[in-house]
């Protein structure tokens, strides 16, 4: 995972350096495809993809509704809490279908920063937290661009006998296809 995470980041550099078109908020729709690295013990990194929309409400910010689908693993350790172990609980994987609905803030032609609310539903547990993410945006042309973002969430997921708190960093990069020039 560590040469995926490198190439990844080395790919954004070089793609960044290149650059020379401008950029702001546009509608349109895309497809965005990440790594996600969970800051809590007993995950591994995972991955996450989605269809994504973008709705232009001015030249600086636009709302950006998501459907996906996101995966974290977990190493399904049997985990003991409270006084004597009274609760009990496997740690699982986390992850499922991924609904999120974030604002995005262009505050240069190509660079943008967005917040947001992210919840995952699956047959065993259910999560929700919020996001922020700063990204670069790379025209193509007139109507196609490519987009890259590192983000940072805090998940919180629940199951029967409480409820976990996962922060998780990711590198996102979507190809959008946007409806007016």
């Amino acid at each position: 995972m560590n040469k995926v995470f490198t190439s990844a980041i080395l790919t954004v550099i070089m793609v960044l350096m290149y650059a020379t078109v401008h950029a702001q908020a546009r509608s349109g729709i895309g497809l965005g495809l990440g790594a996600n690295i969970p800051f809590a013990s007993g995950y591994s990194p995972g991955v996450d993809v989605n269809v994504q929309g973008n709705i232009r409400l001015s030249d600086a910010f636009a709302l950006v509704p998501a459907i996906g689908v996101k995966q974290i693993k977990g190493d399904n350790a049997i985990i003991h809490e409270g006084p004597q172990g009274y609760s009990t609980y496997t740690r699982g994987d986390l992850g499922g279908v991924s609904l999120a609905f974030s604002g995005k803030y262009y505050f240069d032609k190509q660079w943008f920063a967005s917040a947001g609310i992210v919840g995952i539903i699956n047959a065993d547990r259910s999560s929700s937290g919020g996001t922020l993410a700063l990204g670069y945006q790379v025209p193509l042309d007139n109507q196609n661009n490519v987009e890259f973002n590192l983000s940072g969430s805090i998940l919180k997921w629940s199951r029967t006998s409480g409820s976990t708190t996962v922060p998780v960093a990711g590198l996102r990069v979507a190809y959008n296809f946007n409806f007016r020039r």
